[in-house]
Formats: structure tokens, C-alpha cells, sequence
């Protein structure tokens, strides 16, 4: 479930920002952290052994579990945190551009993509959320791509949406190049609507912020 991807990610940038951990433990609060993120998400929770082997065992039960009362403890067990994709829901809505099936996708497409890069960390879950939305809205060519009732419900003006939807630009521009390629082969295909093709609407690096004909400002 991509509620269970984004969680644990959260989780991770959570945990990574209060705890020292040595590189060799990482892939143990990686898998730890969807361990935990399935547990809250999903009803079938996968169990502690299969994250045992999905590790190739590099990792027994009782190291897990020790990491996940690690976890909790930093976490002071506040799991729950909205993420990028909680709000993106929201604002898909928002926008009336849920039922829209291509720009949905699309917008997917773009929220992994922030979601296996470092960079997005300096903006909110919210401001990348808001930054999506806008960049999708005017990839797919609408009239009013950052709409009153879009930027009422993210609570982020156009404006100050603008430095992290040029990053996502650039995210887009780039994904072809990277050595990270599974997020844009997954949205490649006719199931999620080809939508890594969409065409990146560059023309947004050359906005700056207080410029006229805005929506939401």
C-alpha cells in the first residue's frame, strides 16, 4: 500500500534526525520501518519473519524487534505523521481533478519521485504536497493550475509552493539519467497511464515568486 511506503519512510527521516546509526544498521531501520508502517496501515500486517527474509536474512527476529522498541522509544511512539500523500488526496479533491485518472497517476508518479530524494526534506510534507499539485495542474494544461479552493486546503500560496515545485521540475528533467530508475519504469507503463512521459512543464523554473495571472496567491 503506498499509505505503508510513505509512512515508513517518514519514519525512517524521523528516527534518522534523533538516533545515531552505524551504516550497517540501516537496512535494519529500513525494514523495521515498513514493519512498523504495516502494522499501522494494513489489516494482513506482514509478520517479523517475512521481513526476515525479505532482508536475506542479514537480519534475525530479535535484532528486529530490538529495533523496533528503538524506534518507538525515539519516536516516543507517535507513529502517526501526515505524509505528502495523505495531503495529496486531499488536495486531488480539493482541485476536482480526483476523478481524472492520467493526473492522478501523474501526481503519484511525482510524490515517489520526492520520496527517494534527500533534497525534498527541506521542504514540508505540505509544501511538497502544494508544489505536486501545481506542477500536475499545469502539466496537463488547466486553466487555473493552483485554484482558490487548492491553495485553501494546502494553506500554501502559490508562492510558496514555487521553490519546491521548480525542484520537482528538476526531479522530473532528471529522472531518465539517475541510477535510481525503478520509480520511473513502474509509471512507464499503460497500468499507471504512462504518466513518467508526461512532459515536465519547465517553463515553471523560469517563474518568480509575486508574478502576475497567479492562482490561490
Amino acid at each position: 500500500m503506498p499509505e505503508t511506503l510513505f509512512l515508513a519512510v517518514s519514519l525512517i527521516d524521523r528516527y534518522l534526525a534523533v538516533a545515531q546509526v552505524a551504516r550497517k544498521n540501516l537496512q535494519l531501520v529500513g525494514v523495521t520501518a515498513m514493519l512498523l508502517a504495516a502494522k499501522y496501515e494494513e489489516i494482513w500486517a506482514p509478520e517479523v519473519r517475512d521481513f526476515v527474509y525479505i532482508s536475506d536474512k542479514a537480519y534475525d527476529r530479535k535484532q528486529i524487534l530490538a529495533m523496533e522498541r528503538s524506534m518507538l522509544a525515539a519516536l516516543d511512539y507517535q507513529l502517526t505523521m501526515p505524509t505528502s500523500y495523505q495531503y495529496l488526496a486531499r488536495l486531488l479533491k480539493a482541485a476536482g481533478v480526483h476523478y481524472e485518472k492520467p493526473l492522478a497517476l501523474f501526481v503519484a508518479y511525482c510524490a515517489e519521485l520526492c520520496l527517494v530524494d534527500y533534497s525534498c526534506l527541506r521542504f514540508s510534507s505540505t509544501e511538497v504536497a502544494a508544489a505536486i499539485m501545481y506542477v500536475a495542474m499545469r502539466a496537463f494544461g488547466k486553466a487555473d493550475p493552483y485554484p482558490q479552493a487548492l491553495a485553501r486546503h494546502a494553506r500554501v500560496p502559490r508562492d510558496g509552493a514555487l521553490e519546491a515545485a521548480q525542484h520537482v521540475v528538476r526531479l522530473l528533467l532528471a529522472a531518465g539519467c539517475g541510477s535510481l530508475q525503478a520509480v520511473r519504469k513502474k509509471y512507464s507503463t499503460a497500468k499507471f497511464c504512462e504518466a513518467s512521459a508526461v512532459a515536465a512543464p519547465a517553463d515553471i523554473l523560469d517563474e518568480v515568486a509575486g508574478a502576475a495571472g497567479q492562482g490561490g496567491a
